[in-house]
C-alpha cells in the first residue's frame, strides 16, 4: 500500500510540474509576442520569428544567418545583388567588378554559403569526380606501389575540391565499368594505371572523348596524357653502371613484362649489352607475377642457384629487401661479395637505412607520381585539350666505391 501511495504522490507531483511548465511556455510567448508587436516583428523563414532592429544586422542577414541551407539567393539577397551577378563573383568571372566580388566572397563565406553540386554540375556540366578502376585482384589493394599512388592521387584531388571514386572489376569486364561511368556522365575523368603496350581501355577512352591520364606509357602515348619515370633509361643505365663496374655475370629480377613499364626496363638493359656488344646470357632476367614486392626471395635463391651473379638489378627495393634472406643463406654479405641495385620507388613503409652505402638506388617518388596524376587529369577535365606527358624526376644514389662517371643519360635526372 505504501508503494502505491508513493507513486500517486510521484504522478500528483510530475502533473503538476508538467501543467507548470506548459503555463510558463505561453507566458514566454506571449511576453515575445507583446515585444514584436512594439518592435514590429516579422516571420522569418521556416516559421521563425525575427526582430527588426533599426540598427545592427538587417532581417535578411539574420534570416540566410539562421538557415541550415544556405543559398546563392540568400547571399543575393543579402547584398542587394542579382543572383546572376552573385553566381559569377563567386565564379570568378572578370565582368564582375573587384569591390563586388570581396563584398559577395565575404558575405559568403559569413553566412556559410556552399555550393550546391548538382546546381553546378548542371551549369558547368561537371561532376568535380574522378574514377580510377582497378583490375579485381585482392593482392592489388595491399600492394604498397599502388598505395603510394593512391595517396598521392587523393591528396592532390582534395586540395583541388575533387573526389575520387575507386572501384574494380575483372579485366575481361572492366570496358564494360569504363561505359557505364561514360554514358552516365557520373565522372569527369579517369585515372589508368599498369598499361599494356596495346590497352584497350587506353583505346575506349579515346574513342569517347574522355579526358584520362595514364600512369606509364603504351603505344601511341603522343596521343594522351601519361605520367611516368624513364623506365627504359633508368634500367639502360643501371646495366651499364654494373658492367662498368666489372660485372659481367648479372641477375635482373623485373616485373611482369605484359606491363609497359616492365618491358621497357628489359629493352633497357638489352641496350646497355647492345652498346658494349656483349652477349644477351650477360644477364639473366627473371620476371616476377604482379604486384612484385611477393617474389624476392623466391627469384633471388633461383638466380642465385641457377647463375651465382656477382649482380642482381631489382625493380623494385621492395624484393631487394626481401631478397636478403635468401642472400645471406647463400654466404652473401651484400656491397662486399655481391652488387645491388634496385629501383627505390620511395615506398614510406619500407625502411632502406640499414642498406644505406652497400646497394645503389634510382630514386623516384610514387607518392609524387600521384600527385602530377591528379593535377594532369584535372587539367584535362577543365578544358585543357593537348595531350601531354611528364617525366617523373630520378635521383641516383650510388653504392660506396662505385663508380658513377660514366653513368649514362636519363630523363627527369636530379
Amino acid at each position: 500500500m505504501t508503494i502505491f501511495r508513493y507513486s500517486a504522490l510521484c504522478i500528483r507531483r510530475a502533473t503538476k510540474t508538467f501543467w507548470s511548465d506548459i503555463l510558463s511556455r505561453f507566458a514566454a510567448l506571449a511576453q515575445l509576442a507583446s515585444h514584436c508587436q512594439n518592435n514590429k516583428c516579422r516571420s522569418g523563414s521556416g516559421g521563425r520569428i525575427v526582430i527588426a532592429h533599426r540598427h545592427g544586422k538587417t532581417d535578411k542577414v539574420r534570416r540566410a544567418e539562421h538557415r541550415h541551407n544556405v543559398t546563392i539567393r540568400d547571399v543575393a539577397g543579402t547584398l542587394d545583388l542579382s543572383i546572376t551577378t552573385v553566381s559569377r563573383a563567386l565564379g570568378g568571372y572578370s565582368d564582375v567588378g573587384a569591390e563586388t566580388r570581396r563584398r559577395v566572397v565575404e558575405a559568403a563565406r559569413r553566412l556559410g554559403y556552399r555550393p550546391n553540386r548538382n546546381a553546378q554540375r548542371l551549369v558547368t556540366r561537371r561532376t568535380n569526380v574522378l574514377a580510377w578502376i582497378q583490375s579485381d585482384n585482392d593482392r592489388i589493394f595491399v600492394d604498397p606501389h599502388f598505395v603510394e599512388v593512391l595517396a598521392g592521387v587523393i591528396r592532390s584531388a582534395r586540395e583541388a575540391k575533387y573526389d575520387v571514386i575507386l572501384t574494380s572489376d575483372t579485366p575481361e569486364r572492366q570496358i564494360s565499368v569504363y561505359d557505364r561511368y561514360v554514358r552516365d556522365n557520373s565522372v569527369d575523368g579517369f585515372v589508368l594505371d599498369l598499361p599494356r603496350l596495346d590497352d584497350k581501355r587506353i583505346e575506349f577512352l579515346i574513342e569517347n572523348g574522355r579526358p584520362f591520364v595514364v600512369h606509364g606509357r603504351g603505344h601511341g602515348s603522343a596521343r594522351y596524357n601519361w605520367v611516368d619515370i624513364d623506365n627504359f633509361g633508368i634500367f639502360r643505365a643501371l646495366a651499364r653502371l654494373m658492367i662498368d663496374n666489372g660485372h659481367t655475370r648479372i641477375a635482373f629480377v623485373n616485373g611482369d613484362e605484359q606491363y609497359a613499364f616492365a618491358a621497357d626496363r628489359r629493352r633497357g638493359v638489352e641496350a646497355a649489352l647492345d652498346m658494349l656488344g656483349l652477349p644477351p646470357d650477360t644477364v639473366r632476367i627473371y620476371n616476377t607475377s604482379h604486384p612484385m614486392g611477393e617474389s624476392g626471395y623466391d627469384m633471388t635463391a633461383r638466380a642465385l642457384e641457377e647463375v651465382a651473379p656477382s649482380a642482381i638489378l631489382y625493380s623494385s627495393a621492395l624484393m631487394a629487401v626481401e631478397a636478403q634472406a635468401a642472400l645471406i643463406k647463400a654466404g652473401h654479405v651484400i656491397g662486399e661479395t655481391i652488387a645491388i641495385a634496385s629501383m627505390d620507388d620511395r615506398l614510406h613503409h619500407l625502411d632502406l637505412a640499414p642498406l644505406d652505402g652497400r646497394i645503389t638506388l634510382a630514386r623516384s617518388s610514387l607518392r609524387e607520381a600521384g600527385r602530377i596524376l591528379a593535377t594532369e587529369l584535372i587539367r584535362a577535365c577543365e578544358g585543357a585539350d593537348e595531350a601531354r606527358g611528364v617525366i617523373v624526376p630520378v635521383e641516383f644514389v650510388l653504392a660506396d666505391g662505385f663508380d658513377g662517371s660514366r653513368l649514362l643519360p636519363v630523363e627527369g635526372r636530379r
